[in-house]
């Protein structure tokens, strides 16, 4: 990991693990994670440049140079060893150790160290009361052999042992599952901490950004009122970018309106809109934004295509969808999008809650682009999950957010090579488009 922003960095500190990576010699070339305060309390830093493997007590060190040699030929390997800690006492650890293939050579290790330092204590007292119990169940028998006037009694003793082994054992194997009870609470406990502190942070910064946003558009939209009111002065050519500009801006409203839905300052605000116009004003919009190398076609149904939700929602939505189209292709191609009603099935109306009607209002915006894969396919709308340089991972997981507020669902198809088409799914709004009933 030759690089890790403030943000993540603190993430991985707050790990229980102590993560470290290896360059192709062994030799540590990060260390973080609560676990590393085990090796050095103040800075862990201090152990950059140091061999892994003169981390390890003496008698050890061959055994790990070579789990090293394992995973050098591209094996991961797992085992667990003691080793002192930074204030002198044993610990255990369970250490699993990857190699990071690159160009079809080794490239560096990840090593992921987790103290099992109690779990490997339990399982030693149980092994010692197991021996225990069968040293005194052997001179039981013993006794029973040399006295067998004694039998009756011996019996009786034996069986009044033998039940207490199980009472014990039955015992330990409650405190073991209390353990693994606890320890995966915990492991919850620090993943909903960690994922709390990641959405309050970017809430925040989103929050920020968009006041700050907010403020300068107010400049930009005030001019464009005032060239708006002298357009007659303008020529034909002049007037059309005016209405560009002036339609843009009002997106960027929307826009800092969605960020600080986002950040929780702003709620949605659902109405009925007709989907087909809804789109084919939009479809003017998106030809400019989408820049020369990229089409964009309409397909819409005749009538009306009701449906109850934030307008400003979905028309970010479609950008998002449209947007990425635009990348997979390499900004060269057509994006169609394609605007209709269908009749749903029972498992869509169970899963929207829309009981009343099985009617579908659907927008699909398909491109030619070279498709993605199915584990791509699986994490599409993840929160944070992109697979673009620089990109945010937050753009489909709003698509994902405003379709669901809505109701909805999203359909993906895709090959790989082929292309991809996603499809939003809504529930068929049976009110008045004019009055919302």
């Amino acid at each position: 990991m030759t690089s890790v922003d403030g943000l993540y960095r603190q993430f991985v500190d707050a790990s229980a693990d102590c993560m470290k990576e290896l360059d192709s010699e062994g030799v540590i070339r990060f260390v973080a994670g609560q676990g590393a305060q085990s090796l050095v309390v103040d800075d862990p830093d201090r152990l950059l440049g140091t061999r892994w493997v003169d981390l390890w007590p003496e008698e050890a060190r061959s055994m790990v140079a070579r789990v090293l040699e394992r995973a050098a030929s591209g094996e991961r390997v797992d085992f667990v060893a003691a080793r002192p800690s930074n204030a002198g006492s044993a610990r255990w650890w369970e250490v699993m150790i990857a190699p990071v293939i690159a160009h079809d050579r080794l490239d560096h290790f990840i090593v992921i160290s987790r103290d099992v330092t109690e779990r490997v204590e339990v399982q030693a007292a149980i092994e010692a009361i197991n021996e225990l119990l069968q040293e005194r169940l052997n001179e039981t028998v013993a006794r029973s052999a040399s006295a067998s006037t004694r039998y009756g009694t011996l019996m009786e003793r034996f069986e009044s042992e033998h039940g207490a082994r199980r009472d014990a054992e039955n015992r330990l194997a409650g405190v073991s599952e209390q353990l693994a009870t606890a320890r995966h609470g915990r492991d919850l406990a620090e993943a909903s901490a960690l994922q709390a502190q990641k959405q309050q942070a970017i809430g925040q910064l989103v929050s920020g950004i968009a006041h700050d946003f907010n403020n300068m558009l107010q400049t930009v939209i005030v001019s464009l009122s005032g060239l708006e009111e002298d357009a007659a002065e303008l020529n034909p050519r002049h007037r059309r970018m005016l209405t560009y500009a002036v339609e843009g801006a009002r997106h960027a409203t929307a826009l800092t309106r969605r960020l600080l839905a986002f950040a929780r300052n702003q709620p949605s605000r659902p109405e009925p809109v007709d989907v087909g116009s809804l789109v084919k004003g939009f479809a003017d919009f998106a030809r400019h934004g989408m820049g020369g190398g990229v089409g964009v076609d309409v397909v819409c149904a005749s009538g009306p295509l009701p449906v109850w939700l934030d307008r400003q929602g979905l028309e970010q939505a479609l950008m998002n969808v449209c947007l990425n189209a635009r990348d997979a292709m390499n900004g060269h191609g057509t994006i169609v999008i394609e605007v209709g009603e269908r009749m749903g099935d029972t498992r869509f109306a169970a899963a929207v809650g829309e009981h009343s009607t099985l009617r579908q209002v659907f927008v699909s915006v398909a491109d030619t682009g070279g498709g993605m894969s199915e584990e791509v396919r699986q994490r599409l709308f993840e929160p944070y999950f992109t697979t673009k340089a620089g990109g945010s991972g937050l753009g489909l997981a709003q698509v994902y957010g405003t379709v669901a507020q809505a109701g909805g669902g999203v359909e993906i198809e895709s090959d790989a090579g082929i292309g991809t088409r996603i499809r939003l799914v809504f529930p068929h709004y049976p009110g008045s488009l004019e009055s919302g009933d």
